[in-house]
């Protein structure tokens, strides 16, 4: 699974983080939260790298958080209920792309 968080609530050092009930992306610890990455061509869009997720259950509960870059002290956890994303059969589709946007409590999954 690859994220693709849209968010612009990030201050220059900060980074975009996915955490939630899988272990690949925390087991809901931030200090294991999974980073994001963006560049000047792409902000305000973050991407993870792709991260192995157990193939059940297929619901997958996430939050994003906005914290300094290379620690896990002082994150700011967007507001509002947990995302929740409703991973593909792992026999039938090998990979997904999970995409949001900061504020906003849409998620697509593809």
């Amino acid at each position: 699974v690859k994220f693709a968080i849209t968010c612009s609530a990030t201050n220059p050092g900060e980074c975009v983080y996915v955490v939630g009930s899988a272990p690949g992306i925390g087991a809901w610890d931030p200090a294991k939260a999974l980073p994001c990455t963006t560049t000047a061509a792409t902000f305000p869009v973050w991407t993870s790298k792709d991260v192995e997720l157990p193939c059940e259950p297929r619901r997958l509960e996430f939050k994003v958080v906005v914290g300094p870059e290379g620690k896990k002290e002082g994150m700011r956890w967007e507001g509002g209920d947990n995302r929740v994303a409703h991973l593909p059969d792992a026999s039938k589709k090998k990979s997904a792309s999970v995409s949001c946007t900061w504020g906003r409590g849409e998620v697509s999954v593809v």
